[in-house]
């Protein structure tokens, strides 16, 4: 069966009346994407599409961490890039939380700039990293313009059982629903349509003109942007799969003091407060046997080490899935005339998803006739 005639007419796109930019990926970069394309061409006809009936993809399961690395993890970067990649990544996660505020505003974002603890319980790496903390400082310097980690005292009124900790005044943390219901409300008033529940199977071209397969549907276009971030390789070739991380979201918990945010072991362990309740997420650097044990171990470390966490009852349980490869830049390149991707986010979603839309969008509009 193919789609109903009113479905027919609602999309709008044959091969003889094709789309401008088909956005496949409804998160924040597609978004942004979008965005970027209906402010420079606003007679275009725009659409963007997601698999999922929410849409929103990753952007709706991030846990809504603005980091941009922390001192541990920025050391393994330094070690295997060196230290002026490393300055570049973090310039690109700094200016992407910047514009992404700047565009947005933090009350729309639920944004708090509540600053950010590394919490350490491996003494050895604690110190490692308190001889790495100057270099990195100084590189820094022109990226922030002044130091962006101070050490503090192992124990303080947040965190306990330490054996060191690292704070950033310049991290925080923002309301991952309001930010993206912000952003489809910006579509909404571009005249971007949004279709979710509409997954794109397999695209092709002829003529300059491609066709995307959704089941029974069909959509042509003169652009597509691909926005699908770890499932990328479901459609195209490229260096990114997806890996999961575990969210977990406590009862409410009346003795919580938690009034920043929180990373471990190299940024693959966070926490944070939301409306009263702890959310910890992460795990996927321990050797475990399933989920539930990953589970059980992160629930540990926040009882272990957060002031103020009763028992762990999990109320709030999910999957995120990140999109990494061998390289911890984006992929964002033109595969094919009319074809252009933009993916690979590695993890950091929130703090490069703006940039990497608006350098998505330029893509397709160099190839303006």
């Amino acid at each position: 069966m193919g789609p109903s005639i009113w479905e027919s007419q609602m999309l709008q796109a044959s091969p003889q009346a094709p789309l401008d930019a088909l956005v496949v990926g409804g998160g924040i970069v597609g978004m942004n994407a979008a965005l970027e394309l209906a402010s420079r061409e606003p007679e275009w006809r725009i659409v963007v599409v997601d698999a999922l009936p929410l849409g929103g993809g990753g952007s709706t399961r991030n846990a809504g961490f603005t980091c941009f690395g922390s001192p541990s993890e920025l050391l393994d970067d330094w070690r295997a890039l060196g230290p002026e990649a490393t300055v570049d990544l973090v310039r690109l996660r700094w200016e992407g939380l910047q514009a992404l505020r700047a565009k947005w505003g933090d009350k729309a974002l639920g944004h708090r700039a509540c600053g950010a603890v590394e919490a350490f319980t491996d003494a050895a790496l604690f110190e490692e990293v308190m001889a790495f903390l100057p270099d990195l400082n100084e590189a820094l310097e022109d990226v922030f313009q002044g130091s962006a980690f101070h050490t503090a005292p192992a124990e303080s009124s947040t965190l306990h059982a330490l054996c060191g900790q690292f704070r950033s005044p310049l991290e925080g943390d923002l309301n991952t629903g309001a930010m993206v219901q912000a952003m489809r409300e910006g579509l909404d008033r571009a005249g971007v349509a949004w279709w979710p529940g509409l997954k794109v199977e397999e695209l092709t071209d002829a003529q300059g003109i491609w066709t995307a397969a959704c089941g029974s549907l069909s959509v042509s276009t003169r652009h597509v942007l691909l926005a699908t971030n770890a499932f990328a390789q479901n459609l195209i070739d490229v260096d990114v799969r997806p890996v999961a991380n575990q969210v977990l979201v406590s009862q409410v918990m009346p003795g919580l003091k938690l009034d920043h945010t929180v990373h471990h072991d190299r940024g693959y362990v966070y926490v944070r407060e939301i409306e009263g309740r702890l959310l910890i997420g992460g795990g996927r650097q321990w050797d475990c046997r399933d989920d539930d044990e990953v589970a059980q171990r992160l629930t540990a470390w926040a009882e272990r080490h957060v002031v103020g966490c009763d028992p762990f009852q999990v109320t709030h349980r999910w999957k995120g899935q990140l999109g990494i490869g061998r390289s911890r830049r984006p992929e964002v390149k033109t595969l094919k005339p009319g074809l252009h991707a933009g993916v690979r986010l590695g993890g950091m979603g929130v703090a490069i998803g703006t940039t990497v839309g608006r350098m998505l969008a330029d893509l397709a509009l160099r190839e303006r006739v």
